[in-house]
């Protein structure tokens, strides 16, 4: 039998060319967050070191684009304070408004993300549009509308940053599923104590990323076939003695295969990790649980059914694909597998339905509410390393329902369910909402402290 999961109601031209570069300038190139190989075009986000308040830092965003009516930008960067947020409110400030202990958070703070869409200014001479802000460090995702005439963009559609594409568009050509977003890394500054995050920064010595397409009989969309995305770390060797561990990663509802390597910047914090020798060389293989049967936000019916049939497919065709093209190890010891929302959930169901295929889980940010465990799952945990986690003020937390209904939620109360059981389970909740930067820092807690080292029993 799957899980038991009960539903929590519903809750992103050769002159002119010449011309422009010379009056703009290539900037301060950030580097590619994606991990992608590919160079930055001269427009590409100029991220400049002010020493001045309130982080020590700047982004400029780039848009060349001589013929457009208007150009704006759509930016992950409204933040507020832990004292001024709730799973349902938050403070909405902007990157000029930024305070140490600031925290990215959607405003309203709500599941599908509100982020601030800015009017970016252009230069006549040039054809380019500009927006500057202060920001603090991390990675940002950010995206441009074009010629959008409705307030909210409705009807109108996000695009890339064509001088910074995800790693998997190549020349206008994209390979896999079509990102819309780019991402752009900023330092820090001590001086104004912004958090360092070094390990989201793009290393020079980097893994590849690459965008394959494997035999799914469950998949119905596209039929009989299926995306995925391989990261393969620095200087893999497909014939060494001992085979790599590999970690499963899932995206979210609206995700897809290419989210965890560009909103999630997971090639450049495997890329850091490894090269400080924080965790091994590893394939990270990155899945898309779009086109089977069911759906996550449907009827209990209808997500048991896609949860059923993604298990099915990763379980009997994607670990088989990956061990036949890829120098990975065959042991479930040597496999992890996290997730997150709505991958969260298969996280979920993998560790209560298929525990033996893998040594460790990471469930983030789960949406559905998980059953009782018995005796026997009970003692399968025991073997395993588990990591359960989230924001503090994720809105699903405030639905009313399922896991609300005891004013706790989801990943808190299987902790508790861990806990009362004497499973041993890696407790992970920082302040943020139901969003990626959550979900870069829980993938970094994962693999430092869970994927791979000794189980707690």
């Amino acid at each position: 039998m799957r899980i038991s999961i009960r539903r929590m109601t519903p809750l992103t031209l050769v002159a002119a060319v010449s011309l422009v570069s010379a009056l703009v300038g290539s900037g301060a190139a950030a580097g590619n967050p994606s991990g992608g190989t590919g160079q930055f075009g001269q427009f590409s986000p100029q991220v400049q070191f002010t020493g001045r308040s309130p982080t020590g830092y700047t982004v400029t965003f780039r848009y060349w684009d001589p013929s457009a009516t208007s150009v704006q930008i759509k930016g992950e960067w409204y933040f507020s304070s832990p004292a001024e947020t709730t799973t349902t409110s938050s403070q909405g400030l902007l990157g000029s408004q930024w305070s140490p202990g600031d925290f990215p958070i959607a405003y309203p703070n709500q599941v599908f993300a509100n982020w601030p869409v800015m009017t970016m200014t252009k230069s006549w001479p040039t054809g380019v549009w500009t927006y500057t802000t202060p920001l603090p460090s991390g990675v940002f995702t950010y995206g441009f509308f074009v010629n959008c005439s409705s307030p909210t963009q409705t009807g109108c559609t996000e695009i890339s940053d064509p001088s910074n594409p995800p790693w998997n568009t190549h020349d206008g050509t994209t390979t896999g599923s079509v990102e819309p977003t780019s991402q752009v890394y900023v330092p820090s500054d001590p001086a104004y104590d912004t958090v360092n995050y070094w390990w989201q920064a793009p290393n020079p010595v980097h893994g590849s990323l690459v965008d394959v397409t494997y035999s799914s009989p469950e998949s119905i969309s596209p039929l009989g076939t299926h995306p995925l995305a391989v990261y393969l770390p620095p200087g893999y060797n497909p014939h060494q003695a001992t085979p790599y561990p590999t970690l499963y990663l899932s995206h979210g509802y609206g995700g897809n295969e290419i989210d965890w390597t560009t909103q999630g910047d997971a090639a450049n914090i495997m890329d850091n990790l490894i090269d400080t020798g924080l965790i091994q060389p590893m394939v990270v293989v990155m899945t898309d649980f779009n086109g089977f049967p069911g759906d996550c936000l449907a009827s209990a019916a209808s997500a048991d059914e896609w949860v059923a049939a993604y298990d099915t497919d990763l379980i009997g065709s994607v670990i088989p694909y990956v061990q036949a093209h890829y120098d990975v190890s065959a042991s479930a010891s040597e496999r992890a597998f996290a997730g997150l929302s709505c991958g969260g959930t298969l996280a979920n169901s993998l560790l209560y339905n298929d525990t033996s295929a893998f040594g460790y889980f990471g469930v983030l940010s789960p949406y559905w509410e998980v059953s009782t465990p018995t005796a026997a799952q009970v003692a399968a945990f025991r073997q395993v390393g588990i990591l359960v986690g989230g924001g503090w003020q994720d809105p699903i937390h405030s639905f009313g329902s399922g896991c609300i209904a005891t004013s706790t939620a989801c990943a808190q109360a299987e902790v508790a369910t861990f806990e009362s059981n004497d499973v041993g389970v890696f407790p992970d909740f920082v302040n943020g909402g139901h969003e990626w930067y959550v979900w870069r820092l829980l993938l970094y807690d994962f693999l430092t402290r869970v994927a791979f080292f000794p189980v707690l029993g």
